[in-house]
């Protein structure tokens, strides 16, 4: 494809209303973008409006296999009335494209969407790599969630996720990693620029504590069971469990962080409450992953419960998605830093991200992959005037194929 087809495809997606609900519009404009250039692509429905899109290319290929990833939706606009040319049309101006979705991710998803096409048309690549478009990732990873229990990360050896991960500019890298949020794993480069990308990201896992009373009147507040009194207990608890599980530390990742975000409980000042919950938020490392704080947890409530016969908590997990890490020396990290350097004319950085992607799932399904997060975009992402550079969009097409073509040498 030319730069102006290019530019043109990212432009109608970004055109595309899909905050978290209405993927399907993405799906059924790429699964036609894919068959107009001879691949074949599958939907996968998740539900009304939100469909998954899984595309392959030379399927029948033996040897590794290398998956392709983004997702479908963006987050809200936020307010709509504040952005310049409006959240859903595009504009480009001093080298930037200006709308929602433009950093996270669809210029990522748009890029990976080229290089399989261009890929395929390359009669010299025989192997085999497969697509995988998602809906809401933003809000629980349910897209790829379903993908990874049908089983379509099983058969992958290596896994590129599009999610941007590039700063603006020098002093947004710099901060990123005085400020601790990133650490540089070793070794690491003596001099970069704004280009990075993830070899690991954290896990978290999301849950509520319920905790069941027994009504009463205020006035007679012995004849119930205050459901806050109980959930006090537990918090009470947990909070000394935290503190013995904040020593497993990362060398890319750091240290588990686990905070409790929500506590709601009454109805009325005369009524002692039936029922109270806390929710809770916890970020996760391969040293101390999500299966086993979630089993300390069941043991705990397990144990409040059996010491009061009042005591009656409930957990209910809402959702657990697994640290993701690679190993700096792995076939596919040292590729993607080659082609960094070539690409870029400079080294790059590769660090740890804070925040979790859909390969959590994939991981999750397939503890064997190996995973990067590389694309372009930076930290407008979510932001009023989201960016992404141009340029950077342009090259990613180019690292992507080069780090495919490298992958299979």
């Amino acid at each position: 494809m030319d730069k102006e087809q290019r530019l043109s495809i990212l432009d109608d997606l970004i055109k595309l209303e899909t905050v978290n609900g209405k993927e399907k519009l993405v799906a059924d404009y790429l699964k036609k973008i894919f068959e107009d250039n001879g691949i074949e692509a599958e939907l996968n429905k998740v539900d009304d409006d939100r469909y998954n899109l899984i595309a392959t290319i030379n399927p029948d290929s033996e040897g590794p296999v290398l998956g392709f990833t983004g997702h479908e939706d963006v987050v809200d606009p936020v307010e709509a009335d504040k952005w310049n040319y409006g959240p859903f049309n595009p504009k480009h101006i001093d080298g930037k494209i200006i709308g929602r979705g433009a950093a996270d991710m669809k210029s990522g998803l748009d890029a990976l969407v080229i290089t399989l096409i261009e890929l395929n048309e390359d009669k010299d690549f025989t192997h085999k790599i497969k697509f995988m478009a998602t809906v809401g990732e933003e809000l629980g990873e349910i897209g790829a969630k379903q993908l990874a229990e049908q089983g379509y990360a099983n058969d992958l050896d290596a896994l590129i996720v599009g999610e941007p991960s590039n700063g603006s500019s020098q002093m947004v890298i710099d901060k990123l990693v005085g400020s601790g949020m990133l650490s540089i794993p070793q070794p690491n480069p003596d001099k970069f620029g704004r280009h990075s990308f993830f070899s690991a990201h954290k896990g978290s896992v999301d849950y509520r504590v319920i905790s069941h009373g027994k009504a009463a009147h205020s006035s007679m507040p012995e004849t119930g069971v205050n459901a806050i009194d109980n959930l006090i207990k537990f918090y009470t608890a947990q909070n000394e469990y935290f503190k013995t599980i904040t020593d497993y530390t990362d060398d890319a990742l750091g240290n588990t962080k686990a905070a409790v975000t929500i506590f709601k409980a009454g109805e009325q000042p005369n009524t002692i409450p039936d029922y109270a919950y806390l929710g809770v938020k916890v970020r996760t490392i391969p040293e101390f992953d999500n299966n086993e704080i979630l089993d300390q947890i069941k043991k705990l409530i397990e144990q409040l419960n059996s010491d009061d016969p009042k005591m009656n908590l409930e957990l209910v997990v809402d959702s657990s998605n697994m640290p993701v890490k690679t190993d700096l020396n792995s076939k596919l990290v040292t590729i993607a830093r080659d082609v960094y350097e070539e690409v870029w004319g400079q080294k790059c950085v590769v660090v740890g991200a804070p925040g979790g992607t859909d390969a959590s799932q994939f991981v999750g399904a397939n503890s064997d992959l190996d995973v990067i997060v590389a694309g372009p975009g930076n930290e407008s992402a979510h932001q009023i005037n989201e960016f992404v550079f141009e340029d950077d969009y342009l090259q990613y097409i180019t690292i992507y194929k080069n780090i495919a073509k490298k992958y299979f040498e």
